[in-house]
């Protein structure tokens, strides 16, 4: 067990990454995307690997964002020690993704990826997890184009703390996708487990300090609802942003609300709406 723990350790301290999710949750979108230490359900796909290894859950989950921005996943922690998640995700690229005077047609500007993911716990208080992926599309000058990488993440569950990192596309990724190594670190406190907090930081390759911070609140009432608020800030582009969301939480059903939006003026707040279903 110490071998496993010091080999981890030198992993996550000797990489130092570039910072872009392949697909933004909808709980990371209402808490500023600051969820890389905490607990989660589906969205650990996106998020940490291994940010399902305490939980004891069948889920299937989806999320949607207009026009044609979306998220489907399954998430089995009960049947074995080891749990396991799938998921596929379409989003569209960004206007400034493409490089100047490529124009490609409505299809091929939707980038479209598959990912596998295994998480266990090493111990009663340490969990990891690791994630393996397919993502395909356009990539910078509008050629089809495919990536094949993995994720790697470890989560601390102290029960009123918890702290994590996720390492991604740690065998280099694809630059013309604008996918390279990155890794994020965050913690998260919480009250009662009904008021919480969460803090993350995300850093790239050629510089150590981080380019995005982010910082996200939850409060969950005992009354089948949840409401949620963020504020994330990258440093080089000196933007920021708000979020809020909102959920209704039942035993088996929870219908999900985030909105972003950009302090920067003409930008576009991101609208998403999602469900989750346990068996």
């Amino acid at each position: 067990m110490t071998r496993k723990l010091v080999f981890l350790s030198f992993i996550f301290s000797t990489f130092y990454l570039n910072a872009a999710q392949d697909f933004v949750p909808i709980q990371e979108r209402a808490q500023g995307q600051a969820l890389a230490g905490s607990a989660q359900l589906n969205d650990s796909l996106y998020s940490n690997p291994a940010a399902s290894s305490f939980l004891n859950v069948y889920s299937v989950d989806g999320s949607l964002s207009l026009p044609k921005t979306f998220a489907v996943s399954v998430l089995d922690t009960k049947t074995s020690s080891v749990g396991g998640a799938v998921g596929y995700f379409r989003r569209q690229a960004e206007k400034d993704y493409f490089e100047s005077g490529t124009s490609p047609n409505n299809e091929s500007s939707y980038i479209q990826g598959a990912k596998l993911s295994l998480m266990g716990r090493l111990s009663e208080k340490i969990g990891i997890g690791v994630s393996g992926k397919s993502i395909w599309g356009p990539n910078v000058q509008g050629k089809t184009d495919r990536l094949y990488d993995a994720d790697l993440g470890m989560i601390f569950n102290g029960g009123f703390f918890q702290a994590g990192a996720s390492l991604r596309n740690v065998f280099g990724g694809k630059a013309l996708m604008q996918f390279s190594r990155e890794y994020s670190i965050g913690a998260r406190a919480s009250y009662d487990q009904i008021l919480s907090l969460s803090v993350a930081s995300q850093s790239s390759f050629n510089r150590i300090s981080p380019y995005q911070y982010g910082i996200g609140v939850e409060y969950i009432s005992p009354y089948y609802f949840a409401i949620r608020g963020g504020y994330r800030i990258l440093v080089e582009d000196r933007q920021s942003f708000w979020s809020f969301g909102t959920s209704f939480v039942s035993p088996r059903l929870s219908l999900h609300y985030a909105v972003e939006m950009p302090n920067q003026p003409s930008s576009t707040v991101e609208h998403t709406l999602g469900t989750t279903l346990l068996f």
